[in-house]
């Protein structure tokens, strides 16, 4: 049984993970272009995601994982032979249960601790490269900012050093501005600061946006321009309440910076409604994916994907509605985990006691309001009328 289930549970995992840290790479990549440790941050940066994707991937997964494995056993019908031998369909999918147990402890773990460090050292990290040395961030034709400078480069040399064609525009005081134009340049340091050196090129100048006829033009051979240099440290953890561990989010009684007390609360919740999802999505997954050996259930997969983002939905909405009301948003969140809890009870007793699985008698019901729907045969299958 563990094998039938562990082995979609971790495709699911992997495809999931994959698919999702695409579009994370391409904006990394970005980031990264030019340093000389790319790969290595590459890899930091997205093991630093890596959590938050896992945060949904493992109830999707173990929901999956539990459905084919349901679904086999009957489609094969092994299910109807462990009950000939005297095991009960509750008894054949027990091991599920506990697995559920333990995802749903591994997924605290994950949206408890492991997330919030990990999006702090992406953020970190983040805020290093867009902090970074001038020459590791600059592209060709390309429009930069630094400071309150605006910098283009036509062309980047292989060396990632020096460059060809440069203007830098610097808005002023007094509405003036300045501009200069190099047809070259390279970087060099002056002390612990990176420097921008230009060569032969013109300075424009314009003191007073009030007099902008009033230009000030400078031609220099050698002229130095700061773009780099020692930054500050990344601010402490928990300024966002992304970033507060789980004890941390249920001490949290003060609002911060950019989250008031609701949205604390929400964000805390949300997060355990998620992770204890594990320990009824196995019970919910067998009441649909158990189904009569005898005829093929159309509506079973359908159900099945409906359900779960029908549960993910609302506890987004709910999450968001219950910021608005005097109860908060932690009473409404426990109520609709409550009620997907005991409707995947109340659905895996009546399954596993042999009342008839909710597919069919959902198929049954569908059956009598589109008679035709489940019984179209391929072109190529139609009988032929004598």
């Amino acid at each position: 049984m563990l094998r039938q289930c562990l082995v979609p549970i971790v495709a699911t995992i992997l495809i999931g993970l994959l698919v999702l840290s695409a579009a994370r790479f391409l904006i990394i990549f970005d980031l990264v272009l030019g340093n000389d440790q790319g790969l290595l941050i590459v890899a930091r940066m997205l093991g630093a995601f890596i959590p938050h994707y896992l945060a949904f991937m493992l109830p999707l997964a173990l929901y999956i994982g539990s459905y084919m494995a349901a679904r086999q056993l009957t489609v094969r019908s092994e299910v109807n032979i462990l009950q000939a031998a005297g095991s009960s369909i509750g008894r054949s999918f027990r091991a599920l249960i506990v697995l559920g147990l333990v995802f749903a402890c591994i997924n605290v773990a994950v949206v408890g601790w492991l997330q919030p460090l990990g999006r702090y050292a992406y953020r970190a990290l983040t805020y290093r490269l867009e902090n970074a040395d001038f020459f590791l961030r600059v592209r060709d034709s390309t429009f930069m900012n630094i400071g309150n400078r605006t910098i283009f480069v036509e062309k980047v040399n292989s060396d990632r050093h020096s460059f060809q064609k440069i203007m830098i525009y610097e808005p002023r005081d007094n509405g003036g501005e300045m501009t200069i134009l190099a047809p070259r340049g390279s970087i060099s340091r002056l002390g612990e600061r990176l420097s921008l050196r230009l060569y032969d090129g013109q300075r424009l100048l314009v003191e007073n946006g009030a007099d902008p006829d009033n230009v000030q033009m400078m031609n220099f051979g050698v002229l130095d321009v700061p773009v780099g240099g020692v930054t500050e440290p990344f601010r402490p953890r928990g300024d966002d309440e992304q970033e507060l561990l789980l004890p941390e989010l249920l001490a949290q009684s003060t609002p911060l910076a950019d989250a008031t007390v609701r949205d604390v609360a929400s964000a805390t919740h949300k997060r355990l409604v998620i992770a204890l999802s594990c320990l009824f999505l196995p019970m919910l997954a067998v009441a649909l994916g158990v189904q009569s050996t005898r005829r093929k259930n159309i509506y079973q997969a359908i159900i099945a994907l409906l359900i779960i983002i029908i549960y993910h939905q609302l506890v987004e909405f709910v999450g968001d509605f219950g910021k608005t009301m005097a109860a908060g948003p932690a009473l409404l969140l426990w109520i609709v985990y409550c009620a997907f809890f005991v409707m995947s009870v109340v659905l895996f007793y009546k399954t596993t006691t042999g009342i008839g699985t909710l597919a069919d008698r959902f198929s049954t019901w569908l059956d009598s309001l589109l008679p035709n729907f489940g019984t179209i045969a391929p072109p190529g299958n139609r009988p032929q009328t004598p």
